[in-house]
């Protein structure tokens, strides 16, 4: 198989969450999309979901949507039913729904922020199961599944508040457990994470252009600037195609070096 095919989606259905902003989850779609897979969109935000197929659509490739609040079993069931109903499979699951939630800098009231603890468990964390549970069988059907959880620089150390580390780092183990899993039980599906740093999205852009905090995040990345979402997304395209073939249980890092 050459380079080109390596990399080939075409005739390949894949799901991502978190989709409607402009961040990982939309340039993970729009590139999967450009690799010739069939896309289905869901977020919360409808007119951006729109937006993001009709731009995925301008370019050639064919894109779906639902709106979906991930930290809902029963919106998660009917987004992937309906991914299948409207393309007729399901192969690859990007799972990049999430939110930062409160600052850890909020002092104790805001460690201990119960209503906190519990919105980012139902989207950070409930979501990626919910989405695995209800989607690797479609996955499977095909023999060449591939879950792709995102997690983050919190899933190795301590960032933001306890509720996102907590969450982000047990992402981790959720990929690392269901890859080993699915592997054993000879089920064709593989689980591999993807752990940005500190890319400019819309949830980031207040820190990144900060005068006063840009500069200073910027000396931790030792490669010198800040990640693109099109770093992660060529990312998510390696992790879901047949050139990670033979990697399940795996996390890859796209950070500029900063975790080291």
């Amino acid at each position: 198989m050459g380079f080109k095919e390596t990399y080939d989606l075409t005739g390949r259905v894949a799901l991502i969450t978190g989709a409607s902003s402009k961040g990982i989850g939309s340039e993970s779609a729009k590139v999967l999309a450009e690799a010739g897979a069939k896309v289905f969109l869901t977020a919360r935000r409808e007119e951006q979901l729109k937006a993001v197929c009709a731009e995925i659509e301008a370019a050639g490739g064919q894109a779906a949507y639902a709106v979906c609040d991930v930290s809902s079993e029963e919106q998660c069931k009917a987004a992937v039913e309906k991914c299948v109903e409207t393309f007729g499979q399901l192969d690859i699951m990007v799972l990049t729904a999430g939110i930062s939630g409160v600052s850890a800098s909020g002092g104790p009231d805001a460690w201990f922020d119960t209503d906190n603890w519990r919105t980012m468990q139902g989207i950070n964390l409930d979501g990626v199961f919910f989405m695995i549970k209800h989607g690797w069988a479609e996955c499977a059907k095909g023999g060449h599944g591939s879950i792709i959880p995102i997690g983050s620089l919190a899933s190795w150390h301590v960032d933001g508040s306890a509720a996102y580390t907590a969450t982000k780092a047990a992402i981790r183990g959720l990929v690392a457990w269901f890859g080993k899993n699915f592997a054993r039980a000879g089920i064709p599906v593989r689980v591999n994470g993807m752990y940005p740093g500190l890319i400019e999205t819309d949830m980031t852009r207040l820190a990144v252009e900060s005068e006063t905090y840009g500069p200073m995040l910027l000396k931790g990345i030792p490669m010198g600037r800040f990640g693109q979402p099109t770093d992660c997304a060529n990312a998510v395209l390696f992790l879901a195609s047949d050139a990670s073939s033979w990697m399940t249980a795996q996390h890859v890092i796209v950070d500029g070096g900063q975790v080291a």
